[in-house]
């Protein structure tokens, strides 16, 4: 679809004039001051992290910016630094000599001052949640823990372990778990609050997190959480444009209507998720009428983009969009898709190719 026709069709279910040339709208706070270069993403297993990481992986690509990359190990994927620990020299490959880090989008454990040490100065923050049982679902799709699957004997392991998760979790090192708070785990909390839970702790421990972190993406309003963030960042239209990645298929393990057991058990990871879901929605408040327009922009956009990269692949002209409200003109080209739709282990292996050409100190 072309951007006027794409434009009109947007602005038919709208109760604003906007220009369909130029894409203009009555109001306007989408600038921010800041525009932020360096960028830290918390990437969280099963939480619509590869999508969001391909937005940060393609930022510094095309910026030529220094990412923050694992050691080589045979043990372990390209794109994990460590499933256990923070940044440390063990896991990370030291920065060429007087240079530091511009982004770090690839699997970790987050701990404030080792990312302020791998990462300093001007870094904006980004995190990403989803719905807690939602996870844990597609965990079990995913990684198909042992301890649950192998060790509960059980035509129904899974309700099994949501009625006495305690009882299987027993003896499991934290860090091994990807069932018990993982995204708590993720964000550091306390290590204590998951065997003796405390509400006002966990709060305290949110408004640390509030302090840090610039922004949390929230899985289930996706679209709406990228326009908040690129607003934040400071980065255009084309910066944070995506193509979903890893969207599995519907799988079904227990009846939803045991999801309270799983609130129950997981009392940190709906801290944390409900938390930054009320903060989404507080922050879109507060940038109007303007956020619901560019937000259905964007989204008419990203479809248009999507299909040119997917459905239209064999066109070769670059698909061009105008000037608008949100966005000064830009293009997007084949090899723009070819990074948009690019699995992340290999532009993992591209981004550590590159940055080991460019410097003799990059080992």
């Amino acid at each position: 679809m072309e951007y006027e026709q794409m434009m009109a069709n947007f602005t038919e279910h709208q109760n604003v004039s906007v220009n369909v040339q130029t894409g203009e709208a009555p109001v306007n706070q989408s600038i921010r001051n800041i525009r932020y270069k360096k960028v830290a993403f918390l990437k969280i297993h099963k939480a619509g992290s590869s999508t969001a990481q391909n937005i940060f992986l393609r930022y510094g690509y095309s910026k030529n910016l220094l990412f923050v990359l694992s050691k080589v190990r045979k043990e372990q994927y390209d794109n994990v630094i460590s499933l256990s620990s923070s940044l440390n020299e063990n896991n990370t490959i030291s920065p060429p000599m007087n240079k530091t880090f511009d982004v770090l989008c690839n699997h970790v454990l987050y701990n404030r001052e080792a990312f302020q040490k791998y990462i300093p100065g001007n870094t904006a923050y980004i995190g990403i949640v989803r719905e807690p049982f939602e996870m844990f679902l597609s965990t079990l799709n995913y990684f198909r823990p042992a301890y649950i699957f192998k060790n509960i004997k059980a035509i129904t392991p899974v309700l099994n372990y949501l009625v006495d998760p305690w009882k299987y979790e027993k003896g499991l090192p934290l860090t091994y778990s990807l069932t018990n708070n993982r995204m708590a785990l993720e964000f550091d909390f306390p290590k204590h609050l998951f065997k003796t839970y405390s509400k006002e702790e966990s709060n305290a421990y949110l408004s640390k997190l509030n302090q840090e972190f610039h922004f949390v993406i929230i899985m289930e309003y996706f679209a709406e959480s990228v326009v908040m963030m690129r607003r934040i960042l400071g980065w255009s239209i084309k910066d944070v444009l995506y193509v979903k990645k890893n969207s599995a298929k519907k799988y079904s393990f227990v009846d939803n209507t045991y999801r309270y057991l799983y609130q129950r058990f997981a009392k940190l990871d709906y801290d944390l998720y409900n938390f930054y879901y009320i903060q989404l929605w507080e922050k879109i408040k507060l940038e109007g009428i303007d956020f619901q327009l560019e937000l259905s922009f964007f989204q008419n956009l990203r479809k248009a983009v999507e299909d040119y990269c997917i459905k239209h692949n064999q066109t070769v002209r670059p698909y061009h969009v105008p000037d608008s409200q949100w966005s000064t003109a830009f293009k997007v080209t084949r090899k723009d898709c070819d990074l948009l739709l690019l699995n992340e282990m290999k532009f993992v292996s591209l981004i550590r190719q590159r940055q080991h050409t460019n410097s003799t100190n990059y080992k």
